[in-house]
């Protein structure tokens, strides 16, 4: 018995794949933890070619097409006065935007910390006996103190104290007081040692 199949065909039918997923959320580098300028600059890394959003404190700042190996930077973001909150999201050409990245917290701070220096006085006149002498003042937390470019500890309450060998004759000490954000005060006294 004889069947004929009929001549069979395979038909390809051309089908249109469409990307439907949104891209990986951008990974944003380290920023410091303050800074005293008003304008920053944001780099990290997204999918290439899609289009990097940058957010501060929920408001769309500014855009910037990731290149082909995936950087990106945007410059002169301008931040507000104390806390900024940064995401970006990433949109690819079909329109579909990431997640948003994780959230990078900077402060901006342009006010120089508070720096007290209770002893000793200015102009003190010193004797061979007292050569060495105590430098005790108070600034803010956080924040660091050089004498004569040496670093000082800082205690509770802001509080610092350091010995100090005088020369003789005149000596002028140089105390520093610099915050997370690189404002600085500075002050200077002089004490005589006869």
């Amino acid at each position: 018995m004889a069947i004929f199949i009929g001549s069979l065909r395979s038909s390809y039918t051309s089908v249109e794949t469409k990307n439907i997923l949104p891209p990986a959320s951008p990974r944003l580098k380290p920023l410091s933890e303050a800074t005293n300028k008003e304008q920053i600059e944001i780099q990290g890394f997204a999918e290439a070619g899609t289009t990097v959003e940058i957010f501060l404190n929920g408001v769309s700042k500014q855009k910037s097409v990731a290149e082909t190996d995936g950087s990106f930077l945007i410059s002169h973001v301008k931040l507000n006065r104390d806390k900024n909150e940064i995401y970006a999201t990433a949109t690819d050409q079909e329109g579909y935007t990431s997640q948003k990245s994780g959230i990078l917290i900077i402060y901006f701070d342009q006010t120089p910390p508070e720096l007290t220096i209770n002893e000793p006085a200015d102009n003190s006149t010193f004797y061979a006996e007292e050569k060495v002498i105590k430098i005790q003042g108070e600034t803010e937390e956080d924040v660091t103190i050089t004498i004569n470019d040496r670093f000082v500890i800082v205690g509770a309450g802001g509080k610092f104290s350091s010995s100090f060998t005088l020369s003789e004759g005149e000596n002028k000490i140089k105390i520093v007081a610099t915050d997370k954000a690189n404002n600085q005060t500075e002050k200077e006294i002089t004490v005589t040692l006869e």
